[in-house]
């Protein structure tokens, strides 16, 4: 009878017990929750929908992402997608689409929509294969740690800085393959990104943003790296391209800031790089045909670790491998077809002096197109690696 009845306390206590200490301290296997998939897809019902048939899918992205548990993943399938409200990821998750030229997300034009995506913190996030525009203030705002790959973010107003992306203090973000282009109405800072945390940029185009002040590409005011990233045709009055401030500190390797334009009048407030932060430290890196002969500015000079080019003189690039009063000779976009992602990059012509004059130690494993580096005699200077010479009527291009 004792037996029987110290058994049952047994069962009782352990049955009170947190699964954590049966887990830990018993040896007790307990299954992780299984994560769903969740669908959306234009013509999908939302209401009570839980969005995890993908025969019933929801209409919303918004709405899927409030269906999920930690670790589901939404599945958002080709089409074009108004949401009513900012899409807010509160938990972790990945946000999938089936390419940026395909699964196109905005909201609906209303100033008390800020975001299309905002990123809660303390959380871990992934949103790819898709486009975001239209927000009022930023395609994206993240205060967490999210990764974005394959996406384009376009055409965001960013009224008070941020267009693109706000990444906020102590947030984490990772972009990689993606585009940021368009953003900004002329009245703000930063117009295709705002960096207050910790950032890494791979294979990424900046393009046609567009700042009243400074900023114009982006502003950093926390820890940036920049590899295989082009920066082209933004437009500010100073840091038409990059501006650095406060605590900044930028790491560029193989990025290529070209034909970024001013809106003023004066050349010393229109470099295209802008440094007033900690530092920005530079290696295979053009920095070319921006403005009249401006081409960096700001109280802190850049640190050069070699194998640069400067169109003119002002980017302090002092190393014996450096190149300054040098025409890179740069053409047109490089041709993406074939090549795993969207992000094309300013080409040289094959007399280019950025030809095999960078860095092999800090060469990265492929260029902004994912064309595999180095080719010929050495890792070329820029975004750009120009490929095995193939004659297509009426140019000269790579492979």
């Amino acid at each position: 009878m004792f037996k029987k009845a110290f058994a049952l306390f047994v069962v009782f206590v352990l049955a009170a017990l947190p699964v954590w200490w049966l887990t830990t301290v018993v040896g007790t296997a307990v299954a992780a929750p299984q994560a769903t998939i969740r669908y959306v897809a234009p013509g999908g019902t939302n209401g009570t929908n839980d969005c995890a048939n993908q025969n019933n899918p929801c209409g919303s992205v918004a709405h899927a992402a409030l269906q999920t548990d930690a670790g589901d993943t939404v599945l958002v399938a080709s089409g074009r997608y108004t949401e009513t409200d900012t899409i807010r990821v509160f938990r972790d998750m990945t946000i999938r689409g089936e390419g940026l030229d395909k699964t196109i997300i905005g909201v609906e034009t209303d100033p008390d929509i800020h975001q299309v995506f905002q990123v809660y913190g303390n959380l871990n996030a992934t949103i790819s294969h898709l486009t975001m525009h239209n927000a009022e203030r930023s395609g994206v705002q993240n205060l967490g740690n999210l990764t974005l790959a394959h996406v384009s973010i376009q055409n965001n107003r960013g009224i008070i800085g941020g267009g693109g992306i706000n990444n906020t203090s102590n947030a984490v973000i990772t972009v990689t393959d993606s585009i940021i282009s368009n953003n900004g109405i002329g009245v703000d800072t930063a117009a295709g990104m705002m960096n207050f945390g910790t950032a890494r940029l791979e294979r990424v185009l900046f393009a046609g943003n567009k700042a009243s002040s400074y900023g114009g590409g982006l502003h950093n005011q926390g820890t940036l790296w920049l590899e295989n990233v082009t920066f082209t045709l933004n437009e500010a009055q100073g840091g038409t391209a990059v501006s650095n401030g406060g605590d900044g500190v930028i790491t560029m390797t193989n990025v290529t800031i070209a034909r970024n334009v001013r809106t003023l009048s004066n050349p010393p407030d229109a470099s295209a790089v802008s440094n007033y932060g900690v530092s920005i430290t530079a290696v295979n890196t053009l920095i070319a045909d921006n403005g009249p002969n401006q081409q960096c500015g700001g109280d802190i000079a850049l640190t050069s670790l070699g194998h640069n080019l400067d169109g003119h003189n002002g980017c302090n690039f002092n190393q014996p491998t450096d190149l300054t009063f040098t025409d890179p000779l740069l053409g047109a976009f490089a041709q993406v077809t074939g090549t795993p992602n969207w992000v094309s990059t300013l080409m040289f012509f094959p007399s280019s002096p950025a030809l095999d004059a960078g860095s092999a130690v800090h060469c990265p494993a492929t260029d902004a197109r994912g064309v595999t580096r180095p080719k010929g005699n050495g890792c070329d200077i820029g975004a750009y690696e120009f490929d095995n010479y193939r004659i297509y009527l009426p140019i000269t291009v790579k492979g």
